[in-house]
């Protein structure tokens, strides 16, 4: 562009990221995670259900009715006299009793085959097994969960980093964008917060999904607190909310949902900076890859970017994270047993968060190694295939539909360029 006074003037403005921004438009921000989230996660929680089921393996009736569907392709696996299970009901821990079938091939019958059940099968099992509801068990947690993960995670991350960025950096660095560490910096933190506050409904989740019956989360919750009990001395199991909500403890029955809140920290951090980088990487090899100029989460080629760096993210993430995401499976979809005292459960508990070291031994000690930490695998790829695709395409749609996507968030440094598009008045 040609100024009349001041001669040639770049024809793109200067800008810089707004490092200060209202309540307003942090909130805006929140609800804009905790939509996407929300919408995808609840949407998807039949690929949730059923990875959380193939790696507890307490629902022998679904697992053997899907191995034994004649629409497999093979005959169902017969165990061997050699299969063993891994037990972690050992030295008094109350974590549940996977059992993980351990084959060797020297015992084996070489011309048996073993089935193969994908994960649409096993979806397709459960639904003729218990009806088509069965496949969203534990939505109403799911969805708790997801408002937490959704508002504060996309939130608080978006405040951290400004905030860094402020502190840290100049106007002039803060505008070129070399800003990565401060990023990752902000994820970590607002990770460790979100996880914070978010574990309480993790747990109760898996303990959800764990079961046979689909119950509500008031039936969960009622479990659980009567499982911290002397047997018969309570039955929150069938008590209304209210009645939960007062009887609630402490000690018995808070602190006992946070021993597993290291097992969701390292497999929620190592997921977020994991997805954070990759969702980079690939938008970047994307963009390059595209005849025209494209701005990430801006306009139609924007979103569809999004969504396909989110998925192949997704996918980066959940193998990252999924040793510590079997983890928690484990320890969380447990209960304590009939026979236990209250003091029985306090001494588990305390076994229970120390006993980490222990599962992933006696998981490696099997045969297949450290494969056997990835049980699951396929069906939680596929899962955050999906939702951090749709996610980030969510997320931005919904960030330019509230008036807080990039282009509104960028401060114009250029004011002849303000002044053209009639952003300040030039007189």
């Amino acid at each position: 562009a040609l100024d009349p006074i001041f001669g040639g003037v770049g024809a793109t403005p200067v800008v810089k990221v707004a490092l200060s921004l209202s309540t307003s438009e942090y909130t805006r921000l929140a609800s804009a995670g905790a939509i996407s989230t929300i919408l995808v996660r609840t949407m998807l929680v039949p690929l949730e259900v059923i990875k959380t089921k193939i790696q507890l393996g307490s629902d022998t009736e679904f697992l053997e009715a899907a191995e034994a569907s004649p629409s497999t392709n093979n005959a169902p696996r017969k165990k061997e006299k050699n299969e063993v299970p891994v037990d972690f009901t050992e030295s008094g821990s109350t974590l549940v009793a996977i059992e993980k079938i351990v084959e060797t091939d020297n015992h084996a019958d070489p011309d048996q085959d073993k089935t193969s059940v994908g994960t649409l099968k096993y979806i397709q099992t459960l639904a003729d097994l218990r009806g088509f509801p069965s496949l969203f068990q534990s939505a109403d947690i799911t969805f708790l969960a997801s408002l937490v993960f959704g508002s504060l995670g996309f939130g608080t991350t978006e405040l951290f980093r400004r905030t860094f960025t402020s502190t840290f950096y100049d106007e002039t660095t803060a505008a070129n964008g070399t800003q990565t560490y401060i990023f990752l910096a902000a994820a970590t933190v607002a990770c460790i917060l979100t996880c914070l506050v978010a574990t309480p409904f993790e747990v109760l989740r898996v303990k959800s999904m764990a079961r046979a019956e689909n119950s509500g989360i008031n039936r969960v919750l009622g479990d659980y607190m009567d499982s911290h009990r002397t047997p018969g001395t309570s039955d929150f199991a069938n008590a209304s909310f209210d009645k939960q909500l007062s009887g609630f403890d402490i000690k018995l029955d808070f602190f006992p949902l946070y021993s597993s809140f290291i097992p969701v920290v390292t497999r929620e951090l190592p997921f977020s900076i994991t997805k954070f980088l990759a969702f980079d990487f690939f938008a970047k090899i994307i963009c390059a890859a595209l005849p025209m100029n494209v701005q990430v989460g801006v306009g139609t080629a924007g979103l569809c970017v999004s969504a396909i760096s989110g998925a192949f993210a997704g996918v980066a993430g959940a193998l990252v994270s999924h040793p510590a995401d079997l983890l928690l499976t484990l320890t969380s979809g447990s209960s304590k047993t009939k026979g236990e005292s209250s003091s029985d459960s306090e001494e588990s508990n305390d076994e229970e968060r120390t006993d980490f070291g222990k599962i992933v031994k006696d998981l490696i000690s099997q045969d297949g190694g450290v494969f056997n930490l990835f049980v699951g695998l396929p069906a939680r790829s596929t899962f955050f295939f999906f939702v951090i695709g749709l996610q980030f395409f969510l997320y931005d749609y919904a960030k330019n539909v509230f008036g807080v996507g990039s282009d509104d968030l960028n401060l114009v440094l250029d004011v002849f360029y303000a002044v053209r598009q009639g952003l300040l008045e030039s007189g």
